[in-house]
This record gives C-alpha cells, structure tokens and sequence, in this order.
C-alpha cells in the first residue's frame, strides 16, 4: 500500500484545491461559503482558514483555529482522498490541541467526513434540527484531547 504525502497548501495548489472543493459541493448551498474559506486558506494570511493537500491533489481538508479558544481547532471540511484527515489529526494531536471540532451539515456532502470523525474518535456534541432547512440538522462533532 502506498502512503500518501500531505502538506500545507500553497498558492501554486490553488486550481486543483478549487476543483477538489467544487467537485465535493457543486451545486450545494455550502460551495460559496468552502470556495471562500478556500481563498484565504490559498492566501495563507488567515489562521482560522488554512489546508492540508495531498501532493497528488486528490484531497484536501479545511481547518483552522477558533479566535481567541486557545488549542482549539475546527475542521471546515474535507474533499477528496481522505489521507488528510488522518494527517491533520497528527498534526493536531502533536501541537497539543485540547479540542477540534467540526460543524457540519447532516447532508450527503459531509456523509464521509462524519464518517471518518466519528472513526477517529470524535463524539456528537450538539445538533441543531432543520438548520440548514428542512430536515438538514447542524452537527457538531468535538474530539477532547485527553
């Protein structure tokens, strides 16, 4: 099995990370909202918005820190070849992090990220009926360092 390398994002990434995101969320109301986090992860002058990517550009994750929640870190969302969750995870675990967490829609796009999280040991922590609309809860999943 061959593993996969992942790394910052950097300017140079910017179409194949567009075309990984537009590809998870085209046509969805979260597209817009990921394109734009996107941007200032590309721009990479924005803690609260920042990428991991595969060298390949198969896949990527949104995330960031929480202004002003100090070791927290929240997940925005995940497109594509899914080693960069499990990057990111070590990432997270060896800077210290107390808490990441990741507000997500109970929606068909998110289906593998809440996944993926909840086998990487993130618990539910909060929902919020018919928040995107009808039928569409938010959900909050939390993984609390130990």
């Amino acid at each position: 099995m061959n593993e996969v390398s992942v790394r910052a994002l950097r300017p140079a990434d910017a179409d194949a990370a567009r075309a990984l995101v537009s590809a998870q969320f085209a046509g969805t109301r979260y597209e817009a909202r990921l394109l734009e986090q996107l941007e200032l992860a590309i721009r990479g002058d924005d803690p609260e918005c920042q990428a991991l990517i595969t060298d390949d550009a198969h896949g990527l994750v949104l995330f960031g820190s929480i202004a002003g929640a100090t070791g927290v870190v929240k997940i925005h969302a995940l497109a594509g070849d899914v080693s960069v969750l499990h990057a990111l995870a070590c990432e997270v675990r060896a800077t210290g992090a107390r808490l990441v967490m990741c507000e997500l829609a109970d929606d068909a796009p998110f289906a593998v990220t809440d996944r993926l999280l909840r086998e990487l040991g993130f618990e539910e922590a909060g929902r919020v009926a018919d928040f995107f609309r009808d039928g569409i809860a938010l959900v909050i999943l939390a993984w609390r360092s130990l």
